[in-house]
């Protein structure tokens, strides 16, 4: 790309770039907001007219928001906020609407001055011939790139010819539009273009309404209802309807089975935020659109010592709680799905079935009972790509923690694995599922890469946040993964349950705090073999003999022939460090469970 620096355009060079944002301002990201407009329209003609290095958040606040002479930003962080979200709105464009536009417009962080750059060093006004020709050239490119950054080098030479087939056929047919399959930057939209779209639930997130009584404060209810909607987007499980929709109702009153019914969405998210001095509190209430019922509703009150942390904060609350793993939409769309007769259910049905009953006890008869589900929902719809994805993952889990009597060999978990990325390569689960099978197959590069871009994706989901939490941790990154199963429990402990625990209480014994390690540990006790595992060496610590020859009895029903070995195995398959897994066997050998000769392997 070539940058043209400032006071550097000639009349048509001006005209492309005034062409350019005239397409970004009108396009679907940007209608919602007149404000979000007129702060870029601002600082884009300010640039041109080579003031760029002169504008301040003072001269914005007076021209764009229209605030007095004592504007402090240090008390009104509305100019701060707003630049936030005009860069992370410009960066949506160009990643999601954005096409062969020859000239990138971008607002870097530190400053009110945009870069304006060429993306090549072609004219901007030449033909349309060889503006056409560029844009063709752009995207057979872009295609070859996000082929061959989707394919792992596992992946077998038949699934090659199949992806390339299938992009000969989108190009074939006219497709003009596609969703990118570089796995670095997947795109997302506001309704998800998948093959079995419509069994997905809708829902429209209604604007917050600002109650502070001063206009002003439109900012952060408005930029807390955008910021919602495009946490929700990246949900694969969840259809939403676009901004530029429901902002249309904004100050309205609403009759939501009327909404319901005009908009073709099961639920309406509705809130408000009422900010008084240095306190905000922020309502937000789920509702049933067929019956106006409500599925969920939360307040939260919060101190603005920070306007940008709080609301990231809230907005990873409610949508955690309302569309992240076992959250309210899901809960209640299981309900639906198990009062329905044998007739009625669908592929969709089967795959919530199969979670729900997977939520709260993992044995062998639950997991074929879940595998059934699974198999039955590809049966029905072979295009279900949530389906796939789940029955990867119980592959997983059933090879790992012994719920499968003829588990699936490793590499044909990590070839299901990363099949279900080639379906849906923005599914946030479908990359937790292929970031698991590289972390027990011992590919622990691909591991981390797959796992950023499963958080990226779903930066709201507690159990993503706390099963790769989990694994992060266990392979010696103790801090970060720690943190993320703590975030993840925070934002519903029902999707992090068992992964936060087991995060937490290993790393407490190794930090030596056995106390509080078991504290933690008995919160999580289910029955599976690997919970009685991992409390024997913390009882060993703490000279609990009893109490860990009776976890030991537990775990022998469950793990029958189980030995010393098997305690060391156990920690090596998640990857802890040698001189870990000795400080953990150390507590094991204390409990008294085993002889002297335990330390010899038997």
């Amino acid at each position: 790309m070539t940058e043209i620096q400032p006071r550097c355009w000639s009349e048509s060079e001006r005209a492309a770039i005034r062409e350019q944002l005239a397409r970004i301002v009108t396009s679907q990201i940007f209608q919602q907001s007149r404000r979000r407009v007129r702060f870029l329209e601002y600082i884009v003609d300010e640039t041109l007219a080579g003031r760029g290095d002169r504008i301040k958040g003072y001269t914005i606040a007076r021209e764009v928001f229209d605030r007095g002479d004592g504007f402090d930003p240090n008390v009104d962080p509305v100019v701060r906020i707003e630049a936030g979200r005009v860069r992370d709105r410009l960066r949506e464009y160009y990643e999601t609407v954005a096409g062969g536009d020859p000239i990138r417009i971008e607002l870097p962080k530190g400053t009110y001055t945009p870069t304006i750059e060429f993306r090549n060093a072609v004219a901007p006004r030449d033909t349309e011939a060889k503006v056409s020709d560029q844009s063709s050239l752009q995207s057979e490119k872009a295609l070859e790139r996000a082929f061959k950054g989707l394919l792992a080098p596992t992946m077998r030479p038949q699934l090659v010819l199949l992806a390339f087939a299938a992009a000969a056929a989108l190009v074939i047919a006219g497709a003009l539009v596609y969703r990118s399959l570089d796995v670095s930057a997947p795109r997302t939209t506001d309704a998800h273009v998948t093959a079995d779209f419509e069994s997905v639930p809708a829902i429209a997130v209604l604007p917050f309404t600002n109650l502070s009584g001063d206009p002003k404060e439109d900012y952060f209810s408005d930029g807390l209802t955008e910021d919602i909607l495009t946490a929700l987007a990246r949900s694969r499980d969840l259809r939403v309807v676009a901004r530029n929709t429901t902002f249309q109702y904004k100050g309205q009153p609403v009759d939501v089975q009327k909404l319901g019914r005009d908009l073709k969405v099961r639920y309406v998210l509705q809130g408000s935020a009422r900010r008084v001095d240095n306190r905000v509190r922020i309502t937000a209430q789920l509702l049933d659109a067929e019956t106006s019922s409500h599925v969920w509703a939360e307040k939260y009150d919060r101190e603005m010592a920070d306007v940008l942390l709080v609301q990231d904060e809230v907005v990873n609350q409610i949508v955690g709680k309302v569309a992240g793993s076992y959250g309210a939409i899901e809960s209640t769309e299981t309900k639906s799905a198990l009062r329905k007769s044998p007739e009625q259910v669908q592929s969709y049905d089967l795959v919530l079935r199969a979670r729900e009953i997977l939520q709260w006890n993992w044995t062998p008869e639950i997991f074929h009972a879940a595998r059934d589900f699974l198999n039955k929902a590809v049966a029905l719809d072979p295009s279900n790509s949530r389906a796939r994805r789940e029955l990867a993952w119980i592959a997983v889990m059933g090879w790992v923690f012994r719920l499968d009597e003829k588990p699936v060999p490793p590499a044909e978990i990590v070839e299901l694995a990363t099949n279900a990325v080639v379906l849906d390569p923005a599914d946030a689960r479908a990359r937790m599922t292929a970031a698991s099978a590289y972390f027990f197959t011992k590919q622990l590069d691909r591991f981390g890469h797959e796992a950023d871009q499963a958080l990226n994706l779903a930066p709201y989901d507690a159990e993503i946040m706390a099963t790769l939490g989990c694994m992060i941790s266990a392979a010696g990154d103790h801090q970060r993964g720690v943190a993320l199963a703590k975030r993840g429990n925070a934002i519903n402990s029902d999707a992090a349950i068992g992964w936060y625990h087991s995060t937490v209480y290993t790393a407490l014994y190794l930090a030596g705090d056995y106390s509080q390690a078991l504290e933690i540990a008995k919160q999580g006790i289910q029955e599976m073999f690997y919970v009685y595992l991992e409390i024997i060496p913390i009882y060993g610590q703490l000279g609990m003999k009893r109490e860990a020859a009776e976890a030991w009895r537990s775990m022998q029903k469950l793990y029958p022939g189980a030995t010393a070995q098997s305690f060391a195995d156990w920690w090596r398959l998640w990857n802890i460090h040698e001189d870990e897994v000795g400080r953990l066997m150390d507590g094991v050998y204390k409990s008294g469970i085993f002889g002297p000769a335990a330390k010899a392997g038997q």
